[in-house]
């Protein structure tokens, strides 16, 4: 079992090392032009043929976009309740608590534990995550408000669109659209390493202290929160545990982008980013350990 383990974790350290060393070294690693190509472009070719090609059902994917949404009111209201309690800044650790790295780190490793039918599981899960964190997520972090035309236009809803007609209709692409966009959606899970080891390699922890609670907090009141709803939706199998191990991912690189997009606070999510993929990576094979 251990070795089974190794084989699920080993393809996500090796590549995200590879990017962490890269960071390292004098070459130049264009991340937002990267970050551009996987969401607007690898990402929803993803979120299409994932969906599209395994055997799953609309009440699947309704299942799992429902166990998904609660997850995150949980993570939420929670969360909200314990920053508040504690005197600190919702804007600054709401958003890293509730929004995990379902991307860089939960679609690759909800493949490589569960195969095609639990990628398209997490791909369902990483398709709600996603949208609420562009916009409910970006706006808390930011203090902006939410952009209803870029949530509109955002690749991963028109994606979404498309599988979900797919799926409904029973229908399926030309072979020459299917596999170009296999192809290009296969781009996702190595970039998202990649770009994830990239990320650390340029984020430096000086608020080890707060980080370190916060990082705990995050992958134990998510993965509480996920274990706590597939037990009230009696959701069971494969997708049981797909939701628990995406609730137990740790702060998405992404909430570190949106601090210094506002330069709120940007040390204390850098560290929170930091110590909790480190954490993942101790807690994370434990999880998937009895998830198996």
């Amino acid at each position: 079992m251990l070795v089974d383990i190794f084989a699920i974790f080993a393809p996500v350290l090796i590549c995200a090392s590879i990017g962490f060393i890269w960071s390292k070294s004098a070459h130049d690693f264009p991340s937002e032009f990267i970050s551009r190509l996987v969401l607007n472009i690898a990402a929803p070719c993803l979120v299409i043929s994932s969906i599209s090609n395994v055997n799953l059902s609309m009440s699947a994917l309704m299942q799992m976009a429902a166990a998904t949404c609660l997850t995150l009111l949980v993570v939420l209201v929670v969360g909200y309740v314990l920053i508040r309690v504690q005197g600190q800044e919702v804007s600054t650790y709401l958003v890293s608590l509730a929004f995990p790295n379902v991307g860089n780190m939960g679609l690759p490793l909800a493949y490589f534990a569960f195969g095609d039918q639990g990628l398209a599981l997490a791909v369902g899960y990483f398709m709600v995550i996603s949208m609420a964190h562009f916009s409910v997520g970006m706006a808390i972090a930011t203090g902006d408000t939410i952009n209803w035309k870029h949530f509109i236009l955002n690749p991963i809803l028109l994606a979404i669109t498309v599988a979900s007609f797919l799926v409904f209709s029973e229908s399926r692409l030309p072979i020459w659209l299917a596999n170009s966009v296999s192809l290009l959606g296969q781009l996702t899970i190595p970039l998202m390493l990649l770009t994830l080891g990239v990320s650390l390699g340029q984020i430096r922890v000086k608020q080890f202290s707060s980080g370190l609670l916060y990082s705990l907090l995050r992958m134990l009141l998510g993965g509480s929160a996920a274990y706590l709803v597939v037990t009230l939706l009696g959701i069971e199998g494969l997708a049981r545990s797909v939701v628990i191990l995406m609730g137990f991912m740790p702060v998405a690189v992404f909430n570190y982008l949106f601090a210094l997009k506002s330069q709120r606070n940007v040390e204390t999510v850098a560290s929170m980013v930091m110590i909790s993929t480190l954490l993942a990576m101790v807690i994370l094979p434990v999880v998937v350990y009895f998830l198996k």
